[in-house]
């Protein structure tokens, strides 16, 4: 994701960057070191990850440039932005997809880009999204135990208990939308026109697999 951004960005003077869903930080961090002149904000619904990001931000010679915050998306307004980067997060924000598609619109100045990681229409998304809604069906602590000790054999050496803990919910969480025709032409019809797509290695068997989307804010 570091790589794709910094291919449609800037390097030689200030932009702002904003991160949604930006986890513990580690996108965000990665971008402070290649962009030295980029004002940088990450925002998160959970607040053990931005517990976790503010915890290594002091650390950092950057950390000036960097801001996080624990927010829901939908109701942060600190735009504009030249530049907005969402890994793994757009497919997961509940709601009507217009409004949140006009919000990334708005927050993004004239000629500035999002860089979105969803997952996007395919037999496999669609399967594992039926997968999900039966999990959610027969939801109990048992089934909480066992997807939490998956998840400590699949990524224990990276994340952290509280981490592991609070992704045991995503599991239960199909998709609300997926990256398709239909969604590209929501977004061109908020002047966000489609300019290059990234396929990305799956990291993990209980991940969707995703594609990265560049897109580009016409001119006001």
């Amino acid at each position: 994701m570091r790589d794709i951004v910094l291919a449609h960005v800037p390097h030689d003077r200030p932009i702002r960057v904003l991160d949604v869903g930006c986890g513990t930080g580690s996108l965000l961090f990665r971008l402070a070191n290649a962009l030295p002149f980029a004002e940088l904000v990450g925002i998160d619904v959970s607040p053990a990850n931005i517990r976790a990001a503010t915890g290594q931000q002091m650390d950092r010679s950057s950390s000036a440039r960097i801001q996080f915050e624990a927010t829901d998306y939908l109701d942060y307004g600190a735009g504009p932005f030249d530049a907005i980067v969402t890994d793994g997060v757009l497919h997961l924000i509940p709601g009507e997809t217009m409004p949140l598609v006009r919000k990334l619109a708005d927050d993004l100045r004239p000629g500035g880009v999002l860089v979105c990681d969803m997952p996007f229409d395919c037999a496999y998304n669609r399967a594992f999204s039926v997968v999900r809604r039966v999990l959610r069906s027969v939801r109990s602590p048992a089934v909480d135990g066992l997807i939490l000790r998956a998840g400590r054999l699949l990524h224990g050496r990276e994340m952290g208990e509280e981490g592991l803990r609070e992704r045991v919910g995503y599991m239960y969480i199909p998709p609300v939308r997926m990256m398709d025709d239909r969604l590209a032409a929501c977004f061109a019809s908020s002047g966000l026109h489609r300019r290059n797509e990234y396929a990305m290695e799956s990291t993990s068997p209980s991940q969707l697999k995703h594609r990265t989307t560049v897109f580009e804010r016409g001119a006001a």
